[in-house]
């Protein structure tokens, strides 16, 4: 896998699992697909990878009806309904039941979601979406004003707010966080996180996210933090991992093991790939390595999503293209791996998986 660096591409992530005869606390989807005869629908959240995978099936009955129970998330998340190549996003807070209508012929398109006011409001900006001009750029910044008042001012922090903000269309976000216009979006959402949902990793998602494009603007802009070692060996990184933690690369670097750098997207088409086999070497090398890996997916969720499971440090650069990284580390093309010593010197390139091992 080697492709040119680029500010967007993301796709959904989470990760589930089949919820059998249990009291453990479960959430029902069920409805009604018009048209719909002995239909297979599947609920889906998305693995680590990024990739979205069924969490359990059903098939409508005669008159179009179906349900699903599934266990309930940790925390607030997006699930999707899909009828073959066509899907329906809902949200689900914890336990609550989610009734869906729609049909056959409009799946994914024109459909009703009741049970919670979160998954009204998430159907009715779905909705709104299918009128969006996304060329204009007049009829974008209107758009993105009214979205605010309706679905993200009064939120309080809801799963839903943070669905919109990340809201990938095509192959840009709805709210880009390198935008000016756009940040203020993000930081009134990470202060309703902050007031209502202090605990919520997706708050602190945003908040870090908005810190960090911050930073680099500032960085840009010359306003730039002065550095009071006497000596710099690291190229360094100070970026929010899955939990919304800040990770900086020199409290890793220099500790008796040798670490690998890695710029890459977790939501690239080949992702899982090139994943598998640096999962492959970590557990190869196991104690003597260690991972620290920098995305440039520009959805929060997503990556956080795509993330998480992973056993190394992975972090988010939403600069994307104006990442400091990106001129620190000459980078041409993603995935790139560096390699630091155990002393902390950085003293390589890896130009492939099969080099990395070699190098390690």
């Amino acid at each position: 896998m080697n492709v040119k660096l680029y500010n967007i591409a993301a796709i959904l992530a989470l990760g589930g699992s089949l919820l059998s005869c249990s009291d453990d606390p479960h959430f029902k989807i069920e409805g009604e697909v018009e048209g719909a005869y002995n239909v297979s629908l599947v609920l889906e959240k998305s693995d680590f990878q990024g990739f979205w995978i069924p969490v359990d099936s059903t098939r409508t009955s005669s008159s179009g009806s179906f349900s699903i129970k599934a266990p309930s998330p940790a925390s607030p998340e997006i699930y999707r309904l899909s009828m073959g190549d066509r899907f329906i996003y809902f949200p689900v807070d914890s336990t609550e039941t989610v009734s869906l209508t729609t049909s056959s012929k409009n799946f994914g398109m024109e459909f009703s979601l009741s049970g919670s006011d979160n998954a009204a409001n998430l159907a009715a900006f779905e909705k709104d979406l299918l009128g969006l001009n996304a060329t204009d750029s007049a009829s974008l910044a209107t758009f993105k004003r009214n979205v605010y008042t309706k679905y993200i001012k009064d939120a309080q922090g809801s799963i839903v707010s943070y669905y919109v903000l990340t809201k990938i269309i095509g192959d840009k976000p709805l709210y880009d966080p390198t935008d000016r216009q756009d940040a203020k979006y993000y930081a009134a959402v990470a202060t309703q996180f902050d007031q209502f949902r202090p605990d919520d990793p997706h708050g602190h998602m945003v908040k870090e996210v908005s810190l960090q494009v911050m930073k680099a603007r500032n960085k840009a802009e010359g306003k730039r933090t002065v550095v009071e070692a006497p000596e710099v060996k690291v190229l360094d990184i100070e970026l929010p991992d899955e939990h919304g933690k800040n990770v900086k690369l020199s409290d890793v670097v220099g500790k008796g093991k040798k670490v690998a750098v890695i710029f890459s997207m977790m939501t690239d088409a080949k992702a899982h790939v090139f994943n598998r086999e640096l999962a492959r070497i970590y557990n190869e090398k196991a104690g003597t390595v260690q991972f620290y890996q920098v995305s440039f997916d520009p959805g929060q969720y997503e990556w956080r999503e795509a993330a998480k499971n992973l056993p190394w440090i992975t972090v988010l650069d939403p600069a994307g293209n104006a990442s400091s990284a990106i001129s620190d580390y000459n980078l041409y093309a993603i995935p790139a791996v560096f390699i630091y010593s155990a002393d902390g010197e950085l003293i390589d390139r890896a130009e492939s998986i099969e080099d990395l091992k070699k190098k390690l």
